[in-house]
């Protein structure tokens, strides 16, 4: 799969990267809209269990900050079902890596101005390995964005609806 915009060889290497011990730290970036594209979801997928799987292997030797949109612009309110079930299974997922005290995965969502229609930040994951960020520049935007007062609110499982006969003991029901 190619994709002129993503390249998907980049995103594969950098999140297989998680799995290094000598990588402390990442930021993911996904606030681009192409993300919801039906033939994105197996990679989208494929990233969203990559970091869950080694936030669970690496515990807090790992920290990974996520940034994704608060809400979609009015202009693309189709997008809005992809947009809000990726949405609730970030969030499930969320739920499930906070058990036995471990700290809830940190994502951010970016909240855009009402004159934006998209990001201020492109999309990346960049990891920190043995001390060195993969790019200084792009980390440090994201990093940046991420400790600006009111530029982004976190995800939580607050953010889940568990209602259901199930959803309330276990929410991997809803991945």
């Amino acid at each position: 799969m190619t994709d002129p915009v993503l390249d998907v060889g980049l995103w594969r290497e950098r999140i297989a990267a998680l799995e290094s011990e000598t990588v402390t730290a990442a930021v993911v970036v996904q606030c681009d809209l192409t993300w919801l594209r039906a033939d994105l979801l197996s990679l989208r997928n494929e990233i969203d269990q990559a970091v869950m799987r080694a936030q669970l292997r690496r515990g807090d030797s790992l920290t990974v900050d996520r940034v994704v949109l608060h809400s979609l612009p009015v202009d693309f309110a189709a997008a809005g079902r992809a947009f809000e079930e990726w949405q609730l299974r970030m969030s499930a997922a969320g739920l499930l890596l906070c058990t036995d005290g471990r700290p809830a995965p940190r994502i951010h969502r970016l909240i855009l101005g009402g004159d934006q229609s998209s990001a201020p930040i492109p999309d990346m994951v960049e990891v920190l390995d043995n001390g060195d960020w993969t790019d200084h520049r792009r980390a440090g935007l994201a990093l940046d964005i991420i400790h600006t007062a009111g530029a982004t609110t976190p995800l939580t499982g607050y953010d889940m609806n568990l209602d259901g006969p199930f959803g309330d003991a276990d929410p991997s029901v809803y991945m």
